[in-house]
């Protein structure tokens, strides 16, 4: 029996500073015995959902995978009322760079694109997503970071990530005397994967009803990302039809192949050790059963597209 993952308790005198992207409640804080350690940002799930279990085995799943992603884990902030509230903490990766966020990459390109769209965008488009790499120094690096990004969207197909929103992916980058340098920013922000936001029962949109009598691969059809593939798409493609999609446009399939044979997949074991490690008591039965079956789907849809 493998030992569940650590929790690690968050004391709220701790936080360096709010963080102001996103809609969700979460801090910045540093631990004060370790004044040289990175800092982390502490993020309360929606209520209602596994937010904090989803961010915790995705990072689980891309690093098996081998997809550059910042160190999760599960957390408790205590508050000074006695009160603990759970959520996950994720590792800053931005050390002396800055990151530069897709929706700033985009309006750099567009003038007319809108940088504040919080919601389904049209114009955050596969297309301008890759043409953003472009800026990149060299053209030879620039290749590179598509096939990581490619690598990042396989990510979202394996985990059911419907949050590839125009501030979850960017570069980091920094000044060098009168120029800038950059590279592609890890993946992060994988709270709305795995079914999180389902409820364990009942007759419309739970897990059980997707286990027992709609199938899983109903659920990854309904799933709507936020990544289009036109301007005149009405919603976003689901993370396995932006794969196929892409497989399906010369621009693109070179990069994706790449990235596919790059990548390890978890197989049946490796996804139930992941799954099973996030204690009892932080998710119920029925959404451990539902992520590694939703998982097990995704990953062989996958092999079935690129082989």
């Amino acid at each position: 029996m493998s030992e569940d993952y650590p929790i690690k308790m968050v004391d709220p005198k701790w936080p360096a500073g709010p963080e102001h992207m996103g809609s969700k409640d979460k801090f910045w804080f540093s631990e004060p015995n370790s004044p040289e350690g990175p800092e982390w940002l502490f993020k309360f799930p929606t209520a209602n959902t596994g937010g904090h279990w989803a961010e915790k085995i995705a990072y689980e799943i891309a690093r098996k995978m081998r997809v550059l992603a910042p160190r999760v884990e599960l957390a408790i902030c205590c508050a000074a009322d006695g009160e603990q509230r759970r959520g996950s903490i994720t590792e800053s990766f931005t050390s002396e760079y800055e990151l530069y966020h897709g929706n700033q990459i985009l309006a750099r390109m567009d003038p007319n694109y809108d940088r504040d769209w919080k919601s389904e965008y049209n114009k955050h488009t596969i297309e301008r997503i890759f043409a953003g790499m472009d800026l990149f120094e060299t053209n030879s690096f620039a290749e590179r970071c598509k096939v990581k990004l490619a690598g990042y969207f396989i990510l979202d197909a394996v985990i059911g990530n419907v949050d590839r929103h125009h501030e979850n992916w960017g570069i980091l980058r920094k000044r060098i005397d009168e120029n800038w340098k950059g590279r592609l920013a890890p993946t992060f922000d994988h709270a709305s994967s795995l079914g999180r936001e389902l409820l364990d029962t009942g007759r419309r949109k739970s897990r059980e009803l997707y286990l027992r009598e709609l199938g899983i691969e109903i659920y990854a059809k309904r799933a709507r990302g936020a990544i289009f593939t036109a301007e005149t798409d009405a919603h976003g493609r689901s993370p396995l039809e932006l794969i196929r999609w892409c497989l399906q446009a010369p621009d693109y399939r070179r990069f994706f192949e790449k990235a596919f044979h790059e990548r390890d997949f978890p197989d049946e074991a490796a996804v139930e050790k992941i799954v099973a490690k996030i204690p009892d008591d932080w998710m119920t039965p029925v959404s451990r059963e539902f992520a590694m079956e939703f998982l097990h789907y995704n990953c062989e849809r996958l092999r079935e597209i690129f082989c």
